[in-house]
């Protein structure tokens, strides 16, 4: 399965871009109260959303069933703080799905919480990602 060519480094640079461009434009318009903006930020939330959960089925799908011990180890945390993130911002997006301009008023500080630590695991799981490709090779062509 894992000698298969699979779009999950493309679909998971959308979904880091659009999970933190939404987290921006909802401080943004915390603080200058533009319904515009939490329009963005909606919609950066749904697409990424998707694009999280697309990035994690498509990382089932690139993971190489015989690597190494250690490589699996690492493919697993990174899986499931994969997964961890997207739990968080789906979270987020089903708590907002009806109302694009607006913000949860009622449980604000539990969303904020729960974003943030969406934001953390996005972040952290997109470090442990780069040391899959960059320390291990996994996911590169083997030299020809």
């Amino acid at each position: 399965m894992g000698d298969l060519m699979v779009p999950h480094p493309i679909i998971v640079d959308f979904a880091i871009a659009l999970l933190a461009v939404s987290v921006g434009f909802d401080l943004l318009a915390s603080v200058v109260n533009e319904r515009d903006l939490r329009i963005v930020a909606w919609w950066t939330l749904m697409i990424g959303t998707v694009a999280a959960a697309l990035s994690v089925v498509s990382g089932y799908t690139a993971a190489p069933a015989d690597a190494p011990t250690m490589v699996t180890e690492t493919i697993e945390l990174h899986r499931n703080l994969g997964i961890a993130t997207l739990v968080c911002f789906a979270v987020c997006s089903l708590w907002r799905a009806n109302n694009p301009s607006g913000f949860p008023e009622r449980y604000r500080d539990a969303y904020w919480t729960l974003t943030f630590i969406g934001l953390a695991a996005l972040i952290v799981t997109s470090y442990w990602g780069g040391l899959l490709v960059f320390k291990f090779g996994i996911g590169l062509f083997p030299p020809s």
